[in-house]
């Protein structure tokens, strides 16, 4: 079903990333009823909270694309609702019409499970995208607990974030989401630690842990560390441990905008993200490094091509990714930008990626479409 991934923007500014982008910058309703099947049957541990992931594939060539759905405050007027057609059959309407097919992943035997201190491993780790184990590893950011969140930001609510997780309850996980020949890929995200590694040094010891039980690759997601010499120690052991990829978002070029919108993060400048990507480039190599810029909280489209470039040039994919605001966060209440607004700038970045021979989905992180975590 899933035969391969999209390339590139190419397709992203085709018929199903016009479809992908309305889906996101509207949201999808689902109907309660519809919302306690889902979660019992199908991969939406979060749908309760408003936020699940379908994939769309074309009727072509049998492509696919993984959407990830946020419905914040924005989506409670949207035109979009999902419809149940037969027995795991499911659409997308527009009002009375309907707009698309959608193919729901199959729940995972391992949500039933609990780890050996019995945490229920679906609060602990979730299938982002077909064969990818996502986890957020600390959702206590320190930024959040110092009333100095970034203002997109909703990390402490998003699905399970109550609960205490450690290195030993993710790497059970992940085993036993490869033993269910379901995970080949993990991505592990940290909300900020006050510490000096920023996290980074948890996602490591993870790392560590999961090679020891599962056959799989990682992605590291962690925001700069100062000291680059320690960042350098962590990666390597991360390598070492099964790591291929880096993820070290910027979200925002415009350094006039950083700190306003980050308070604390904001204060890393962009050239200490130019000195963090190129250490990982140094590492993990070209095309497996990757950052996220945020369309719709501020920015000029300008300060997004040119961060792209930017980025580009030393080894770095930027994927671009619209604003779609989450409840509880700061920025609750805004509107995500406009489809047109984000096929525009999807198609002004793929000469600036095939200039500098790079691949958006290229790496070996997999589908590289979920950014924000579930």
């Amino acid at each position: 079903m899933y035969s391969g991934a999209i390339a590139t923007y190419t397709d992203e500014i085709g018929v199903l990333g016009r479809k992908k982008t309305e889906l996101q910058t509207s949201g999808v309703l689902v109907p309660v009823e519809l919302q306690d099947e889902l979660q019992r049957k199908w991969n939406a541990p979060a749908i309760k909270n408003g936020r699940f992931v379908f994939c769309l594939e074309s009727p072509e060539d049998h492509r696919s694309t993984t959407v990830l759905i946020i419905n914040g405050k924005f989506a409670e007027n949207s035109p979009f609702h999902m419809v149940k057609t037969g027995s795991g059959q499911f659409e997308i309407w527009r009002d009375d019409e309907k707009y698309t097919d959608i193919v729901l992943l199959p729940r995972a035997r391992f949500y039933d499970m609990r780890t050996t201190d019995g945490v229920r491993m679906s609060d602990i780790a979730v299938i982002g995208e077909p064969d990818h184990l996502r986890s957020v590893l600390n959702q206590r950011c320190g930024y959040q607990q110092i009333g100095k969140p970034c203002k997109f930001c909703a990390v402490e609510s998003w699905w399970a974030g109550y609960t205490d997780k450690s290195p030993r309850h993710v790497a059970e996980v992940a085993e036993a989401a490869w033993r269910e020949g379901i995970a080949k890929h993990v991505t592990l995200s940290t909300g900020t630690k006050l510490t000096r590694g920023k996290g980074l040094e948890d996602l490591v010891e993870t790392a560590k842990l999961i090679q020891k039980g599962a056959n799989v690759t990682l992605t590291l997601n962690f925001e700069p560390l100062t000291d680059l010499a320690l960042l350098e120690s962590l990666l390597r052991e991360g390598k070492a441990a099964g790591a291929t990829t880096a993820l070290c978002n910027i979200e925002c070029f415009e350094e006039n905008l950083r700190e306003n919108i980050m308070p604390m993060k904001g204060k890393n400048t962009i050239n200490d993200y130019l000195k963090v990507w190129q250490k990982c480039v140094d590492i993990f190599d070209h095309n497996e490094v990757y950052t996220m810029v945020i369309a719709g909280i501020g920015e000029s489209d300008e300060s997004i091509l040119r961060g792209v470039e930017l980025a580009a040039s030393a080894g770095v994919v930027a994927s671009i990714v619209p604003h779609t605001p989450m409840r509880h966060a700061v920025y609750e209440n805004m509107t995500p930008p406009s489809v047109d607004r984000m096929l525009h700038l999807y198609e002004a970045a793929l000469p600036i990626y095939e200039k500098y021979g790079l691949k958006l989905y290229g790496g070996t992180g997999g589908i590289y479409t979920s950014l924000k975590g579930m």
